[in-house]
């Protein structure tokens, strides 16, 4: 063979080989595969690291949301407290991009520029951290959930998945605020202060002294610590619906200049400031259960939905402790029943010596007509007036013609525990009146004794 037809060889050998690899290098139309890339290199954003998330938007002010050490919170246009999962879901969207081609803007001619939608973009979003940031600026959204991005500082427009996009754009960015009623980390709570409606009877007004609650208007009564804890646990749960109007110029639109409606939360102390104040307006819509609310003075509307307006106003006798009387059945050592005026009843009085209990008929101040007691049956009665729950509550006196009698429970020293005034409707309910204003109403079942031969014996 000539030196010329082995060189002529060699080159078409050369080509061959060429195109062979060429050819094993280009993924195969048939297979359909994409490659995805991250469009942030390994630990380019230290996610637990950030402390900063911006959002910027045409014609809409910039949402800045900041962490300290209480949380995040929003700190631009004006402060209000964020929803930390909201944020951390952002960020997470934000570090997790994933691009599967990326183009030069400036190779392309000036109908597919725009065709990007990134100048000018449709919003910037920036996470930032001790010593960096990064910002992403958010193009046009295209088919099969991709979208057009561009990292501020590189020259490629990428096209990415567009979870951040819907995020940002598509979702109320408005809503990574917190939307809780009642701030979770506020001072110990030593008053409640619940308008009903605008009438001067319509507020409920419930203070904490010396470790028990009671209500101070519309009515003084025992309030039952339990169900104010409840209530308290219910309000850190509630949330408001949505975000309405954000530095309205109006309140008046909502009803929110003179709320019809409050909650006012105070801590204990002589000059107690408020711990939490949520105020509600009119309906969102005539007929509709749901209404315009304020929370804590925040300089935005908020929308209440059915379980918030619940949570935040359940009905008066909610509250009521439900007990005829807060005596310790344990502390007392005398009973004494007092039938109404005019009544064919006759006085009588129990007394106790460590475990045993005497009886004594009619008003006579010495001891020489007493007889042993049944002390089960006076322990009944002291877990009728002391200890059982009335399955209703009644705001009202008892009727005179329905009482049945006043039974006075006196401790040590002579000292008077507690008075149960007992009443009943005929082969009906019974009712436990303390004085106070309010009946706890049992039902034709309870049955109190009031005639002291239901005492007499010891067994």
């Amino acid at each position: 063979m000539s030196a010329r037809a082995l060189r002529i060889a060699l080159v078409l050998a050369a080509v061959a080989v060429a195109a062979w690899l060429a050819v094993r290098a280009r993924p195969a139309a048939s297979e359909g595969r994409v490659v995805r890339q991250p469009l942030f290199a390994v630990d380019e954003i230290p996610v637990e690291q950030v402390d900063r998330l911006e959002l910027e938007r045409p014609g809409a002010p910039t949402l800045a949301f900041v962490r300290s050490a209480d949380g995040w919170s929003q700190s631009t246009p004006f402060a209000h407290p964020a929803d930390a999962a909201a944020i951390r879901m952002v960020i997470d969207a934000f570090a997790s991009l994933e691009s599967t081609r990326a183009v030069d803007p400036a190779s392309l001619d000036a109908g597919s520029r725009v065709s990007l939608g990134l100048d000018p973009a449709r919003a910037r979003v920036t996470v930032a951290w001790p010593g960096g940031s990064r910002t992403v600026v958010l193009g046009r959204r295209t088919v099969a959930g991709r979208a057009w991005a561009r990292v501020d500082g590189r020259t490629d427009a990428a096209s990415v998945d567009a979870g951040l996009h819907a995020i940002a754009l598509e979702d109320d960015p408005r809503q990574w605020r917190s939307s809780r009623l009642h701030d979770a980390a506020s001072a110990d709570v030593a008053r409640l202060e619940l308008r009903y409606g605008p009438g001067p009877g319509q507020q409920l007004v419930i203070v904490r002294s010396g470790g028990a609650w009671r209500s101070e208007a519309p009515f003084s009564t025992r309030i039952d610590a339990e169900a104010v804890r409840g209530y308290l646990d219910a309000l850190l749960r509630a949330d408001a619906d949505a975000f309405v109007a954000d530095e309205p110029s109006d309140l008046a639109a909502f009803g929110l200049e003179s709320p019809e409606r409050s909650v006012r939360l105070r801590a204990s102390g002589d000059a107690a400031p408020d711990v939490g104040l949520v105020e509600v307006g009119v309906p969102v819509a005539e007929g509709a259960q749901e209404r315009f609310g304020r929370i804590d003075g925040r300089p935005v509307v908020v929308q209440l939905g059915p379980r918030a307006l619940a949570a935040l106003f359940p009905p008066p006798a909610f509250f009521i402790d439900p007990r005829g009387c807060a005596a310790v059945p344990a502390d007392v050592r005398r009973v004494e029943f007092t039938p109404p005026e005019g009544s064919a009843a006759v006085p009588w009085t129990a007394e106790r010596s460590l475990d045993a209990w005497t009886l004594r008929v009619g008003a006579a101040a010495d001891a020489s007509g007493s007889v042993p007691a049944d002390r089960d049956r006076l322990r009944r009665l002291l877990a009728q007036l002391c200890e059982a729950r009335a399955p209703a509550i009644a705001f009202q006196q008892a009727p005179k013609e329905l009482v049945l009698g006043t039974f006075r429970l006196v401790g040590t020293g002579d000292r008077t525990i507690a008075e149960v005034r007992v009443a009943r409707e005929q082969a009906g309910q019974w009712a436990l009146d303390g004085l106070d204003g309010v009946l706890r109403v049992h039902p034709a079942g309870f049955d109190v004794a009031t005639d002291p031969a239901a005492y007499a014996g010891n067994r």
